[in-house]
């Protein structure tokens, strides 16, 4: 895994302490979710948690922006209430977690007060105790209703931070594995190609180079490029021959052309294994009709519009298959 990766995996597994244990405040929650959210590069978890911390915008009219309130959901800070019409809509609390902390604080405190002067009073009269005035007891069920729904809403905002960081680490724990299984096949690939075929392996650094390119035109060459890595495999393995075989339909000459009829004969004359056969066979029909088809499009001068999404996948894909064609 990269360094940047390392840092942002550490800093997802503290976050996710400091709130199960409840180890600092929400707000301090909030600035290490923002850095968080700088060094994945997520845009729209960096506005969403200067909004936690800054307030969110609003327009001329009080009501939060748009935007604002879309990723305010994000946040679990929205909630499903009738207006006064009766229709049901959605709201959100603006407050930022930082107001609800101290609001929070101040009505423990001031309950703190509250019930201390209420028993001074009992020990002074233990008549008033019982009959407690009117403005005490009013006071004290507002600070009740205070504290209720401040810490509702912290504990949604808790869940809400908690899901996002949650997201992230899952992510780059996912991602480091698959990079892990693509890493320890791509050693295979080039051990081999390094020994036995050193041209071929320079092909595989032209795909490369093409795949960085921002030109349409280079990641269709990068395609290219696998599809003569596979047919030197197959010549390597399987050299072309005038043999015919049956195929479903009719009978196929494993000839030059015929690169990956010849990659599949040469992976059932290697192994007993029908499924294995079955699935890899798929795979290099799947690959090697999608390569043809660009190939073939290239070669009568025509446009065969490959992404650059599409052209990492296709070279991912070919490494995988000849790992396991060269594992034989």
């Amino acid at each position: 895994m990269k360094e940047k990766n390392l840092e942002t995996l550490q800093l997802a597994e503290d976050i996710l302490k400091n709130i199960e244990l409840n180890e600092i405040t929400l707000s301090s929650v909030v600035l290490k979710c923002t850095r968080l959210a700088r060094l994945t590069g997520n845009q729209n978890a960096m506005s969403l948690f200067h909004y936690e911390l800054a307030g969110y915008p609003k327009d001329n009219e009080g009501n939060v922006m748009y935007e604002a309130f879309n990723l305010a959901r994000y946040a679990n800070r929205t909630f499903q209430q009738k207006d006064k019409l009766g229709a049901l809509k959605e709201f959100m609390f603006p407050q930022t977690v930082a107001e609800l902390e101290s609001e929070l604080e101040a009505a423990k405190s001031q309950m703190g007060v509250a019930l201390d002067r209420n028993i001074s009073v009992a020990s002074a009269n233990p008549d008033q105790y019982v009959f407690s005035p009117i403005g005490n007891t009013i006071e004290r069920t507002t600070l009740r209703q205070t504290i209720t729904d401040n810490s509702k809403k912290i504990n949604q905002l808790k869940i809400g931070y908690y899901n996002y960081v949650l997201g992230v680490y899952y992510e780059l724990k996912f991602g480091d594995i698959t990079e892990g299984i693509f890493d320890k096949r791509k050693l295979v690939v080039d051990k081999y190609l390094s020994s036995s075929l050193p041209e071929t392996l320079k092909k595989f650094v032209s795909v490369y180079e093409n795949l960085r390119s921002t030109n349409e035109e280079d990641w269709a060459n990068a395609v290219h490029s696998c599809r003569r890595v596979i047919k030197d495999i197959a010549d390597f393995l399987y050299p072309s021959s005038s043999k015919e075989i049956e195929i479903p339909g009719g009978k196929i000459k494993l000839d030059d052309e015929h690169f990956i009829a010849r990659l599949k004969e040469y992976i059932k004359q290697k192994i007993d294994s029908e499924r294995f056969i079955e699935i890899v066979g798929s795979q290099l029909d799947y690959i090697g009709d999608r390569i043809d088809a660009i190939y073939a499009a290239s070669a009568k001068g025509t446009h065969a519009k490959v992404t650059q999404d599409e052209a990492e996948r296709y070279v991912i894909y070919s490494y995988l298959l000849l790992g396991d064609i060269l594992d034989l």
